[in-house]
C-alpha cells in the first residue's frame, strides 16, 4: 500500500512531507526494521504528527529544511 502511494500519489504532488525521512519512507523502514504490527503503528503515529503544530519538538535539518525524525529514535 505504501509503495502504491509512493508511485502514484506522492510522485504527482511532490515532496510535501514536513519530515526527513518522508512519512512514506519512514513507514516502509519501520515495517522492515520492526515488523508489520509495530511498523504500522509507528507509521500511523508519524502521520498524525506530520503537521506544523509539532515543529517545536524536532530539530530542523538545515540542508533540507525539514524536521529530523530518524527511525533510530524508536529502537528499544
Amino acid at each position: 500500500m505504501i509503495r502504491l502511494y509512493q508511485k502514484y500519489i506522492s510522485s504527482q504532488d511532490g515532496s510535501v512531507c514536513n519530515f526527513c525521512p518522508s512519512c512514506s519512507r519512514f513507514g516502509m523502514a519501520c515495517i522492515q526494521e520492526y515488523g508489520v504490527l509495530r511498523g504500522i503503528l509507528l507509521a500511523a503515529d508519524r502521520l498524525i504528527r506530520c503537521n506544523g503544530l509539532k515543529s517545536r519538538h524536532y530539530y530542523r535539518d538545515l540542508t533540507t529544511g525539514k524536521y529530523s525524525d530518524p527511525i533510530s529514535n524508536y529502537a528499544f
